[in-house]
């Protein structure tokens, strides 16, 4: 009989689902030798397989709190407010003691000794036919890649750590370094890509997948994690920037995929990913976080979500509380974060500042300012007992300044500029003035694509014309800083391009066939042009993905790759928080000018 993800966690069907999840019986990193054999049983089939992959999801849940106080208030754009304890004061100040909870990386270690649990029955299952080759690609893969997500994290926050990869009876295992020596972060990220690269199945989940079903209340192939966005991260960190492009093209070329869930065909193909200038631009940009899980706009824009229902035994919605002025209020938007919205140019004359953005991240209540994006339609008011929400972890405009990241490494500054600003229609267009408008007569058979080659990581079809009809994929796509109606970031041609050199259209009649743009000047203005582009991407993160969870990955990726350039680039950052407190902005400066002290202490 099929089961939909609901069913198994409204009824909690397995004892093997409600062990993963935390729920009334023995933890399974406890587990006695007779008590292994009981658990082994319980992976029957695929259905029994399904339950064990949504237990782990039901535990992932639990980190939400910890990975968005590490990931941000760890960075300049979160700080605490009054009513936050010591142990939060540690983690903003960068003062952790070893006894800290919030640094401890135990919850991560728990659930990555289940994943290798999961892993180590479904190659059993998989060896005596308890499910398809299929089946186990798919659900394996799954697990996996969550694992390396894990591990990421792990790396993130301290540094070097252990790399285990064996099921083990008892957690504290994870310190026996005889047992399990430590590897740099650099080495783990070699493990991780060597293994993630490997998983057999890249893809989404098959529509029909008993893991998916339609009468559930959300698109559940949101709920579980996209592999290709984990393999994009990983090669970014480790400086693959062709391959993290190339992951990272797979889900932005989502929608003109054949056969995925019978979704697209109308405006989706256009909007589905692809930052457009379709119902999330402007006023429309903070629905990406208040409407429903089910809500077709923010769909486009979401790519892996996941709800806190009350139907489901997990835990409540920890970001009421952490955000809500009329909860615990633990938390607010940093002085930073607001002068970077309001220090924005926007295209018209009618507003000042990034105000979509910030008006859509931060509000005023009661005279003080609550970050409101993890709040949804959440009100004190109309409903203080409400404890349901989403817990958004990768998003579209995410995906493209990652995107626009890789590019830039790999030198195709154009292409990161277009997924940023005003898009491939129009940037690449030998007259920008007329690209992409409505009625264009031009042929444009030959422009308006990101590369001449279709199966390059940077190729993207922007064409929009009517001799001959072309709409493209990307024809909608305008970036995140055009969506909410900023200029586009400005670029001093004469500083990095010969401009004795003109741009060169070549003409088959009165068909363009390529363009020739105007080359850099020299090495050292590729790479200045690089770092010039590299800040404007990491300032439009601010802008957009602000207390989301990617702020302190983002600020130490920037710092590992100028370690040898600019040691002052994560403690200058970290310090602008500060301000106000000039004693211990100079203090925190200080100690962020040693590599060692970007990490936290390994308990």
């Amino acid at each position: 009989m099929k089961k939909n993800i609901g069913s198994i966690l409204r009824k909690g069907i397995l004892p093997v689902m409600i062990c993963l999840s935390g729920i009334s019986c023995k933890s399974t990193f406890d587990i006695e030798p007779q008590d292994a054999l009981e658990l082994n049983q319980m992976y029957r089939n695929v259905y029994d397989a399904d339950a064990a992959i949504i237990g782990i999801y039901g535990k992932f849940l639990g980190l939400a709190k910890q990975y968005l106080i590490l990931n941000e208030l760890r960075a300049d754009l979160m700080d605490i407010t009054e009513n936050a304890d010591d142990n939060l004061r540690q983690i903003s100040v960068h003062d952790v003691k070893a006894d800290n909870p919030y640094a401890s990386p135990r919850p991560f270690y728990e659930l990555i000794i289940a994943c290798n649990d999961v892993l180590h029955n479904f190659d059993m299952m998989l060896a005596d036919k308890r499910m398809t080759q299929l089946e186990y690609n798919q659900r394996y893969s799954d697990i996996g890649a969550l694992r390396s997500w894990l591990y990421l994290q792990v790396g993130i926050h301290w540094g070097n750590v252990p790399y285990v990869t064996d099921p083990l009876a008892n957690v504290t295992d994870v310190t026996n370094e005889s047992k399990f020596p430590k590897l740099t972060f650099d080495e783990l990220l070699t493990k991780l890509v060597d293994f993630t690269e490997s998983l057999p199945w890249k893809d989404y989940y098959q529509n029909g997948t008993s893991l998916l079903s339609p009468s559930d209340n959300y698109p559940t192939y949101k709920f579980f994690i996209v592999k290709q966005l984990v393999l994009g991260d990983l090669n970014l960190w480790k400086g693959n920037y062709t391959q993290a492009a190339a992951h990272y093209h797979e889900i932005a070329e989502f929608s003109s995929k054949p056969n995925y869930y019978g979704l697209f065909g109308g405006e989706e193909l256009y909007d589905y990913y692809k930052e457009s200038y379709e119902r999330l631009n402007n006023n429309d940009w903070q629905t990406i976080f208040s409407d429903s899980y089910t809500s077709r706009y923010q769909n486009y824009e979401n790519i892996w979500m996941m709800p806190f229902e009350k139907t489901i035994p997990r835990p409540d919605n920890p970001f009421i509380d952490m955000f809500s002025v009329n909860k615990s209020y633990l938390f607010k938007p940093s002085d930073v974060a607001i002068s970077n919205w309001d220090n924005e140019v926007n295209s018209s004359n009618t507003v000042l500042g990034d105000i979509y953005r910030k008006n859509g991240s931060i509000r005023l209540v009661n005279g003080k300012y609550e970050i409101r994006k993890f709040l949804g339609d959440y009100s004190f008011l109309s409903n203080p007992l409400e404890r349901t929400g989403k817990w958004i972890l990768y998003r579209a405009a995410q995906l493209h300044l990652r995107y626009a990241e890789a590019a830039n490494q790999d030198n195709r500054f154009r292409f990161a500029y277009s997924l940023i600003n005003v898009g491939v229609t129009k940037l690449f267009d030998y007259n920008r003035s007329i690209a992409g408008t409505s009625g264009d007569a031009r042929n444009v058979t030959y422009i308006q694509q990101s590369d001449p080659n279709p199966s390059s990581p940077y190729y993207a079809d922007g064409r929009f014309g009517n001799n001959p009809v072309y709409r493209s994929p990307w024809i909608r796509q305008i970036g995140p800083r055009s969506r909410v109606g900023l200029v586009e970031i400005p670029i001093d041609s004469a500083q990095y391009f010969d401009m004795t050199t003109p741009v060169r259209v070549t003409f088959n009649g009165a068909v363009p066939t390529s363009i020739t743009y105007r080359p850099l000047k020299d090495n050292a203005a590729a790479e200045a042009l690089k770092l010039y582009m590299e800040d404007k991407i990491i300032k439009e993160d601010a802008l957009e993905l602000a207390f989301e969870g990617s702020r302190w990955p983002d600020l130490l990726r920037i710092a590992l790759r100028r370690k040898n350039t600019d040691q002052a680039y994560l403690a200058d950052k970290i310090a602008a928080k500060f301000a106000s407190n000039p004693a211990l902005q100079s203090t925190i400066k200080q100690k962020l000018m040693d590599p060692k002290n970007w990490y936290l202490p390994f308990k």
